[in-house]
């Protein structure tokens, strides 16, 4: 069992985002760029361990997970059938602990958490922090974005690449 500071940030951390960091690995880019303890819940931990991540991601991810905390939560649920039941589970626990962030990727579930107060940043914006922050260089991120949607199946809107591609210049 980890130990953490009670006073410190807290970011809920989603599935997508996390599957993405641990193919690239660096999933240390969390902690390093919002500086806040990383909690993921139980259900999103057997969502990125499944038989679809591969032995490599599996192993950076379990490596990282020792690091973080991982809770349970069986509290009551947001009210949504747009929503997984994944989803739900992480943004209760995130109102009910008053999670300072989320990262997550999915729109609909970003939409909820800012209704609710919860800062958010997905994947992208984790790149840019990283960058903005000097933790990576502008040419670092634009790889490793573009091995994300070459090789990793990464999707992103052509106006967001652009987007991304303009603030790192």
């Amino acid at each position: 069992m980890v130990a953490f500071d009670p006073s410190q940030q807290i970011i809920v951390c989603d599935a997508s985002p996390l599957i993405f960091l641990a193919k690239l690995n660096r999933l240390e880019l969390i902690e390093r760029t919002i500086g806040a303890r990383a909690v993921v819940l139980r259900c999103v931990v057997e969502e990125i361990l499944s038989e679809q991540a591969t032995p490599v991601e599996a192993e950076r991810l379990r490596a990282w997970l020792e690091s973080v905390e991982v809770a349970d939560y069986t509290g009551p649920l947001i009210a949504s059938q747009a929503l997984s039941l994944s989803d739900r589970t992480s943004l209760a626990w995130a109102i009910e602990h008053q999670a300072d962030w989320f990262l997550v990727d999915e729109r609909l579930l970003r939409r909820f958490a800012k209704e609710r107060g919860i800062r958010v940043i997905g994947f992208c914006g984790l790149l840019l922090r990283a960058a903005e922050q000097r933790i990576l260089k502008e040419s670092e991120v634009q790889s490793l974005l573009d091995t994300s949607i070459r090789e990793h199946g990464f999707r992103i809107s052509i106006q967001l690449y652009q987007h991304i591609c303009n603030r790192l210049k």
